[in-house]
C-alpha cells in the first residue's frame, strides 16, 4: 500500500473539519440507522424471535436516545479535530506509509488497541457506576432500560468525552496506522450498536461455547441495561469474570436460537 496522500485536506482546516463532522454523523447515521430500521421502524417481522425484551421502547426513549447521540457526536468530533490538529503539529505516531512497519505491525496494533480499550472502558465503566457519578452523568445512558441501537452514542456530554479520551494515548505513545486507528474506532461504534441493539443474533449454542463465553454480546449488555450493577465489559468478559460481575441470567424474551 502506497503512502496516503493527506494534503488536500492537510491544507484546509476547515475542510479537515468538515470531513471530521461527515465521518463521525455519517457512520452513526449508517450503522445505527440501518440496525433501526431493520429490527424497529419498519421492521422485519421475521426478526422479532429475536428481540430480547418482548416490549418495544417508547417513542419519547428514541427521541431521547437520539438527542444525546447527536451531542456525543459533536464532542466526538471535535476530538477528531483535536487529533488533527496534533497531527499536523507532528504531535502524534500516527503514519501513512504501511511499508514503515508492516502489515503484521498493523494487525497487532489494532489487537492492542481493543485489549487497552476493553480494560479502560471496564473501569471508567465501573467508576461511572459509583453514587454520585450515576446519579449525576450515567443516568442519562441508562435511561434507556430497554435500549435501541440509537442509544449506542447516548451519553451525558461528560460521560462522552470520558469514552474518547483514550484515544489520545493510541496515537501518541507508539506508531499507529491512520487506517488501523479509524478500524478502530469503527469497531468501537459497531460493538456499541449490537451492545444496544435489543436483539440477538448470536446462536445460544456459540455463547454457550468457550469461545463465546470469552465475548459480550447484545444479551450480555442489554442485561446491564436491566440488572446496571452486572456485565460492565465491551468486547470480553475477562474482566466481568475477574472482578465477579457477571450476569449470566438469560432475560425474559422470546429468543428461540
Amino acid at each position: 500500500m502506497e503512502k496516503i496522500n493527506l494534503n488536500p485536506v492537510l491544507d484546509n482546516w476547515w475542510l479537515a473539519t468538515l470531513v471530521v463532522l461527515v465521518f463521525t454523523t455519517g457512520r452513526y447515521l449508517l450503522l445505527s440507522g440501518i440496525a433501526f430500521v431493520l429490527c424497529y421502524k419498519p421492521g422485519l417481522k421475521q426478526l422479532k424471535k429475536f428481540k430480547i425484551q418482548p416490549a418495544m421502547p417508547a417513542k419519547k426513549q428514541m427521541k431521547y436516545e437520539l438527542l444525546f447521540s447527536f451531542s456525543t457526536i459533536c464532542i466526538f468530533s471535535v476530538i477528531g479535530i483535536i487529533v488533527f490538529l496534533l497531527y499536523i503539529n507532528g504531535y502524534t505516531t500516527i503514519y501513512t506509509s504501511i511499508s514503515e512497519h508492516g502489515w503484521g505491525y498493523f494487525f497487532l496494533s489494532l489487537v492492542i488497541m481493543i485489549i487497552l480499550h476493553d480494560t479502560y472502558f471496564y473501569w471508567t465503566h465501573r467508576l461511572l457506576h459509583t453514587r454520585w457519578f450515576f446519579k449525576k452523568i450515567h443516568t442519562v445512558h441508562h435511561r434507556s432500560a430497554n435500549p435501541t441501537p440509537l442509544a449506542a452514542y447516548s451519553f451525558h456530554p461528560f460521560e462522552a468525552l470520558i469514552e474518547s479520551l483514550i484515544v489520545f494515548l493510541f496515537v501518541t505513545v507508539w506508531p499507529v496506522h491512520i487506517f488501523a486507528f479509524l478500524s478502530f474506532t469503527f469497531l468501537v461504534l459497531v460493538m456499541n450498536v449490537i451492545g444496544h441493539l435489543g436483539f440477538e443474533f448470536m446462536p445460544r449454542k456459540f455463547r454457550d461455547s468457550t469461545p463465546g463465553k470469552c465475548l459480550t454480546s447484545s444479551t450480555h449488555h442489554n442485561l446491564h441495561h436491566q440488572k446496571s450493577n452486572k456485565n460492565f465489559g465491551y468486547y470480553f468478559t475477562f474482566w466481568d469474570k475477574l472482578m465477579k460481575t457477571l450476569q449470566n441470567e438469560i432475560p425474559r424474551s422470546r429468543l428461540k436460537n
